[in-house]
């Protein structure tokens, strides 16, 4: 069982609650896992009319998406080129669009079903050395030229101490179109939202197994045109059953007994710790983050924080690429952020947790179909608050046959990590010289 230990959890007064399946369900669509991508499918599917189980395995909010640093990044997780290479221009012009529209589509929502979550703009990439300045405006120019104009350029120390109050960097980008949320209000307001839609949430609902059975099932939406499959039989844990037309797999890093051996071989857990302060002075924080933008650093294994609505530094990092215990993840996360700003050496530590991220070598989300009617993304890359919401949304579209986003995302290659079963500690190893080579700024 995943404890909701974060500074998230423990600061929210009331979390609807979700009772557990008492007996068999039949449904349209069944969604397995309760974070953004799933809620956000789901969501999708009952606004148009579709009914739709929602299926997880612990509590809402126990994965990644109640748990992460609250930052809200635009675009992609890797360079463009990366995908728009692998496709026709009339095709990476959506998928270009669909991803820059992925925190815009965030803002909507929380407009839409007035969630409380203390969304803020404002985001700064933090360059350590010049070669990551160099990166920097690399990517100013190409976003810049595809229209994105959010981006401005912190080179001279006084532009820079306007944002951040720090020696740590020589530069940064500023992002007016990035910024950070409370996550996990985030998350309950998407799950109060699917509920009133009339989506049925489930928790301590974990699948054990995925099965087809015999009868056929078609998706007769408007516009749609998916071809007849079976009907899916998911068994859950407690021995009940679940029928479905359709099923997304929504679990990314969290998923379990469902996923095909591609899914696993094409993704790669990756612990990321996060650590809160008591809330710092208003006198403090306007020294060392004026504006409240959330930050991260350039290196491989970055940092990132933030200042929360009350007052908290919310600072992140410490990436772990094998299965071993973490060790004292407290004191390594109090170094890093020390060593960005040593103002806060005496500051109280509130909270300290640990989550997965799932991670793909190419670094983009991967789509894809594991059996007939069965549809599944994973693999954020560290970029999953927006484009989680996106991929959902995408999901719930295909289902309907309202967008080609699933098929165009579908055909982009994800290669499996190597080392079969050890890729987590082969993946150490090759980012060890990563490491090293931010630790010599090279």
């Amino acid at each position: 069982m995943i404890e909701l230990n974060s500074i998230y959890a423990t600061s929210i007064p009331a979390r609807p609650e979700f009772a557990s399946p008492s007996g068999n369900l039949d449904c349209e669509v069944a969604i397995i896992g309760g974070g953004f991508t799933g809620m956000t499918a789901a969501l999708t599917l009952a606004e148009n009319g579709h009914d739709v189980v929602l299926l997880e395995a612990s509590v809402i909010g126990s994965g990644g998406s109640g748990r992460n640093g609250g930052h809200v990044c635009q675009g992609w997780s890797n360079d463009f080129h990366h995908i728009s290479r692998q496709l026709p221009a009339d095709e990476a012009k959506l998928v270009w669009d669909a991803g820059m529209g992925a925190v815009d589509l965030l803002r909507r929502r929380v407009e839409a079903h007035q969630i409380d979550c203390d969304l803020r703009f404002g985001y700064l990439h933090a360059a350590l050395n010049n070669r990551q300045i160099r990166d920097l405006l690399a990517m100013q120019t190409e976003w810049q030229a595809k229209g994105y104009d959010n981006f401005t350029v912190l080179e001279s120390p006084d532009k820079l101490s306007a944002h951040i109050g720090t020696t740590a960097y020589v530069g940064a980008l500023h992002d007016a179109g990035s910024g950070h949320i409370q996550p996990l209000k985030y998350l309950d307001g998407l799950a109060r939202a699917a509920g009133k839609a009339g989506v049925r949430i489930f928790e301590h609902a974990a699948v054990k197994s995925l099965e087809n059975e015999h009868k056929s099932a078609h998706n007769d939406v408007k516009n749609g045109g998916l071809k007849t499959h079976p009907v899916k039989r998911l068994l859950l844990a407690d021995g009940q059953t679940v029928r479905a037309n359709f099923v997304l797999l929504c679990g990314n890093a969290y998923l379990q007994n469902v996923g095909t051996a591609k899914m696993t071989r094409c993704l790669a857990p990756v612990t990321s710790s996060v650590l809160a302060t008591t809330p710092l002075s208003d006198n403090l924080i306007s020294h060392i983050l004026p504006q409240r933008a959330a930050v991260a650093d350039c290196n491989t294994a970055l940092n990132y924080y933030r200042i929360d609505a009350d007052g908290r530094m919310i600072f992140g990092g410490r990436a772990s690429y094998t299965n071993v215990n973490l060790g004292n993840v407290e004191s390594d996360l109090r170094q890093r952020m020390t060593r960005v700003f040593p103002e806060l050496a005496d500051c109280e530590t509130a909270a300290v947790w640990s989550g997965k991220i799932g991670i793909t070598v190419n670094r983009i989300p991967h789509f894809g179909t594991a059996g007939d009617g069965v549809y599944f993304v994973q693999g954020f890359s560290g970029h999953g608050v927006a484009l989680s919401g996106l991929s959902g949304t995408i999901l719930a579209q295909h289902i309907m046959g309202q967008s080609r986003l699933f098929n165009i995302l579908s055909k982009l290659r994800h290669l499996p990590f190597p080392g079969g079963f050890l890729r987590t500690p082969a993946l150490a190893i090759g980012m060890s010289w990563y490491k090293m080579r931010d630790y010599l700024r090279l």
